[in-house]
Order: C-alpha cells, then sequence, then structure tokens
C-alpha cells in the first residue's frame, strides 16, 4: 500500500476541467528533444577559418559554375599523394592539400 494513504493530509483532488485546459503543461528536460546547431556539431570546427571559397575549383582549374558530384570527387581519393591522376582530361598530381579539399568537398555533399 502506498503511503500517502496513511498519511494524515488531505489527498489532493483532481484538477477541474478548466485548470486543465487552461495551465501550460509542465516542461520536463527528459520530454525535450535535443537538436545541435550547425555550429555546435564540430564536425568542420577544424577546418572553419582555413577554408577559402572555390579553393577545389582553382585546384582542379575548373570553371566557377562548375558542380561537382560525389560520383567525380569519390575515385580521386583513391590516389595517393604525389601520384599523378586525370580529371577531365588534364593531369593533376595527388597533393596533400588537395587531397583533403577533395575530402572535405565529399564530406559536404
Amino acid at each position: 500500500m502506498p503511503s500517502h494513504y496513511n498519511s494524515p493530509m488531505k489527498p489532493k483532488k483532481p484538477p477541474s476541467e478548466k485548470d486543465t485546459f487552461e495551465k501550460a503543461p509542465k516542461k520536463s528536460r527528459a520530454s525535450e528533444p535535443k537538436r545541435k546547431s550547425k555550429s555546435d556539431e564540430g564536425v568542420f570546427t577544424e577546418t572553419e577559418g582555413k577554408i577559402k571559397e572555390g579553393g577545389l575549383r582553382k585546384s582542379l582549374k575548373v570553371d566557377k559554375d562548375y558542380k561537382f558530384t560525389k560520383s567525380d570527387l569519390t575515385p580521386l581519393l583513391k590516389h595517393e599523394v604525389s601520384k599523378k591522376f586525370q580529371f577531365q582530361g588534364k593531369t593533376f598530381t595527388m597533393t596533400d592539400k588537395l587531397k583533403r579539399q577533395i575530402r572535405l568537398a565529399v564530406n559536404m555533399m
């Protein structure tokens, strides 16, 4: 038997219909979903100040209006650093910086 039945205090009466619909429901932290904002994610925080807009386009010598696709960039990641590869008929040497630029572009897609 619960302890509140034996207590000398009066039992609480249930709230009236008016109280139920006029009062705002109680908020509990457990019921609120935790959402992270873009700034809290920390996925790209280490590269935030270092990224230049159009850096990959400049490195791969494509136009400003060229749209990269994941299927174009993913095979480029297989090339080792200091090895030559071709992209759109042009020959490039894979550098550490270029590899990081491609990885970031693929991750952001």
